[in-house]
């Protein structure tokens, strides 16, 4: 692609992410990982309060830092933005694909909504990952520690970022040990101190993710063979290669067929497709089922996940895919699936621009309804609040991710009834407990009592009888993340 297009593309890129990050609402995993920044006291204390959160900290570092300039979540917003916008030239400038196919994949759901609109730690692993792909076909001696050092920070972005580690390092090494540049002298210390950083950041990401004995998130493992949650997962392919959602207000995280069993049938050919692609690159095919095994082992065994989850199975094929212009083959003798792999090489650029043509179509699709609707009603019940002057008040929310929300926006500690404390993020241990409505408003009535007056309670749902015990004065239902409408109730001490 001529730089000229280049620049267009990734100006254009930037000037629609920023128009949309200015109507998009936060929601609750956003803040989530802005107020663990923002309110850690220390980097240590910063970690400390990640324990809970089941990803590495390179994201929540630099919000950490960028938290220190100024309060305003914006500025993670435009971050983001800058990270996604900097993928988007990486891939334009370095990959092997057709400018067609590169217009349609930077546009399409992932870059230009999933890991762009929404501000998550994801978007830094796809940067490293195409990173990684752009670097890898240079010598590999002279670049042999810069690929381990790209590696190693691809392990401190998720768990996602850890799985592609584990099966790129896999090709890395591989490539390596069957290069005769690295010989006798500095090539082998090159190659050590290679080994041992990629080693590093994959023992340093784990030690991160490992959650703390007292956690309540993703408890235990899913170990005995369940059918129908196999076909569930097995599903998650034709989700992440064919992410058009259902055309419905409630549109993200879903998918146009919803029928597991029809999903997991059309994910076969999909799953097939790849792996005959590339049975002539035995070492490119290594990485793709070994990285596609991953996420799907763990999708059935510990996290079912999203989208932003599932989509790394779509991630892993197109750097494969990259990665393959730049990797030998070898012939195969087996007429039967000589035929097949021919068949799949013939037809490889058809496959690719009908997937990111679907993806276009789904990004263009979810572009738009962010910025049509709200995407939260977290910020309209925010204004509300500091309109009427109710953030005087004494504020209690349930439940408590939800009402997370309102904490960033007024920037301040709200009381959580479900596990009994104050705070703004969320620390997600085995103290958070499921209540009923009358012991909502038990906790809520003391907390009153005990401040002598009023106190603004932030349901997420409506009280099923509130009866005299609370006074509902505003609702705001207008949400695209079904969680996150928005009840408000006057709570007095004496009911």
């Amino acid at each position: 692609m001529n730089p000229q297009l280049t620049r267009s593309l990734v100006l254009t890129f930037f000037a629609l992410g920023l128009l949309l990050i200015g109507r998009h609402e936060l929601w609750q995993d956003e803040w989530q990982s802005w107020l663990i920044a923002r309110d850690s006291a220390t980097i240590a204390d910063l970690f400390n309060n990640l324990r809970y959160e089941g990803h590495p900290g390179l994201w929540h570092l630099g919000l950490f830092i960028l938290s220190r300039l100024t309060p305003q979540p914006l500025a993670m917003q435009v971050l983001h933005l800058v990270v996604a916008t900097a993928t988007v030239y990486v891939f334009l400038k370095f990959s092997p694909f057709t400018n067609w196919q590169k217009f349609l994949f930077v546009f399409g759901y992932f870059p230009f909504f999933e890991y762009a609109a929404i501000s998550r730690n994801y978007a830094s692993g796809l940067l490293l990952l195409f990173l990684f792909c752009a670097v890898f076909p240079s010598t590999l001696r002279k670049k042999f520690l810069v690929l381990c050092g790209i590696l190693f920070l691809l392990a401190q972005t998720s768990v996602y970022g850890l799985f592609l580690v584990l099966a790129l390092g896999l090709a890395l090494v591989v490539t390596a040990f069957t290069d005769k540049s690295f010989g006798p002298g500095p090539g082998t210390l090159k190659l050590l101190a290679g080994l041992a950083l990629m080693v590093a950041g994959v023992c340093l990401s784990i030690l991160q993710l490992v959650p703390p004995p007292d956690s309540g998130v993703a408890l235990g493992w899913t170990l005995d063979f369940i059918w129908p949650h196999f076909i569930r997962v097995v599903a998650t392919f034709w989700e992440s290669f064919v992410p058009i959602p259902a055309p419905q207000y409630h549109f993200w995280d879903t998918n146009l067929i919803s029928d597991p069993y029809l999903k997991f049938f059309l994910s076969l050919p999909l799953l097939a497709f790849p792996v005959l692609l590339w049975l002539r690159q035995p070492l490119l095919l290594g990485v793709y089922v070994f990285g596609t095994l991953e996420i799907l082992t763990f999708s059935y065994t510990k996290y079912f996940g999203s989208i932003r989850h599932h989509g790394h199975l779509f991630i892993l094929f197109l750097a494969c895919l990259w990665l393959s212009a730049s990797l030998p083959s070898k012939e195969l003798k087996a007429p039967l699936v000589k035929r097949l792999t021919d068949f799949c090489r013939r037809h490889k650029d058809r496959f690719v621009v009908g997937l990111l043509t679907v993806h276009l179509l789904a990004g263009v699709m979810a572009y738009g309804m962010d910025l049509g609707y709200p995407f939260s009603a977290g910020r309209e019940t925010a204004h509300y609040i500091k309109e009427n002057h109710l953030d005087s008040l004494v504020m209690a929310g349930y439940e408590d991710d939800a009402a997370s929300v309102l904490a960033g926006y007024l920037h301040r500690k709200i009381y959580y009834p479900g596990s009994h404390r104050w705070g703004s993020f969320i620390i997600s241990d085995q103290k958070r407990k499921s209540l009923k409505d009358s012991e909502i408003l038990e906790k809520v009535r003391q907390l009153a009592a005990n401040h002598q007056g009023e106190v603004l309670l932030i349901m997420n749902r409506e009280l099923a009888d509130p009866a005299n015990q609370a006074v509902k004065i505003a609702q705001f239902t207008d949400s695209m993340v079904p969680a996150e409408k928005y009840y408000l109730y006057l709570v007095r001490s004496g009911g």
